[in-house]
């Protein structure tokens, strides 16, 4: 998994269409963490931009015709996940204690979701849910992703601290 150190206020690329592409997820409104249940695009692009420091998170997955989607899918999103809750919990205990993580794709902690969230230290907002125009922000870094996804698909998250 890569790491990239980002600035938040110019790193940061926001695009409304990108949350209105969350209505086409199987997802939408059936998960805490997800529109329409979270803040707006001006909301975190007013929030995201206040923090002083970023990570980015990013990983290829291969495509395996033998591994159903949505397993590969749930493990992709969970070994994310795990690798920025891990990371948010050793900058809290290095003294950063304004720290924001955002996860990769919708949250699969559990196989139902309740209203309010039964897990909120360990559930993620998904990075693009934010309005966060992914795809863009990655290019600024030389990390092209190509659509259709046929033969790789892949998952970034982020960090965001003071």
């Amino acid at each position: 998994m890569r790491q990239i150190s980002i600035n938040p206020m110019k790193d940061s690329v926001f695009d409304s269409k990108v949350r209105e592409m969350c209505k086409s997820c199987k997802r939408y409104g059936k998960k805490a963490t997800c529109p329409p249940h979270i803040e707006s695009v001006e909301y975190y692009q007013k929030l995201l931009t206040k923090y002083k420091s970023g990570i980015l998170f990013f990983k290829i997955y291969p495509v395996d015709d033998e591994i159903p989607y949505e397993k590969l899918s749930k493990d992709s999103s969970l070994e994310m996940s795990g690798k920025i809750l891990s990371e948010r919990n050793k900058l809290f205990s290095e003294g950063h204690y304004f720290i924001l993580g955002l996860g990769a794709g919708s949250c699969k902690l559990c196989d139902e979701c309740s209203f309010p969230c039964r897990m909120p230290a360990d559930s993620l907002i998904p990075l693009e849910a934010t309005g966060i125009n992914v795809v863009e922000m990655l290019s600024k870094f030389k990390i092209k992703i190509k659509f259709p996804t046929k033969e790789n698909f892949y998952r970034v998250g982020a960090l965001f601290y003071d």
